[in-house]
């Protein structure tokens, strides 16, 4: 029997992701009237974060059987902190769409949690 480990640091980890994904949605009304922004950029930058986690979360899963979950993970968080610190300071659009790129990129750490809470838990334990 696997040894039981608290998973609420794993979970928050998947929370701050979760959180990073939605948190521009409310904001791209206020993007598009004060900075401009046609509906086509408002599409790129909801399209954005989708792209780099379909680019990122294959990577993110392989290097996760190679060097371990919990650096991954800790990789994760640290791309998701970087693309929100670039998403606060932001100046232009195009920074913007850079931004949630990256977060979508890093971001990809679902496969990594589960695969985790595989690594750690006993199988009757698992729903």
């Amino acid at each position: 029997m696997k040894q039981q480990r608290p998973l609420l640091p794993l979970f928050s980890v998947v929370f701050v992701d979760m959180l990073g994904f939605g948190l521009i949605l409310p904001l791209l009304p206020y993007i598009a009237a004060n900075w401009g922004a046609t509906p086509a950029m408002i599409g790129l930058i909801s399209a954005a974060y989708p792209l780099g986690q379909f680019l990122g979360a294959p990577l993110v899963g392989r290097f996760s059987d190679r060097f371990g979950r919990k650096p991954l993970l800790l990789f994760s968080i640290a791309g998701t902190f970087l693309s929100l610190l670039m998403l606060g300071f932001a100046q232009s659009i195009a920074i913007i769409m850079i931004s949630r790129f990256l977060d979508g990129l890093t971001g990809g750490n679902i496969t990594v949690a589960q695969a985790y809470i595989a690594d750690v838990t006993d199988e009757k334990s698992r729903a």
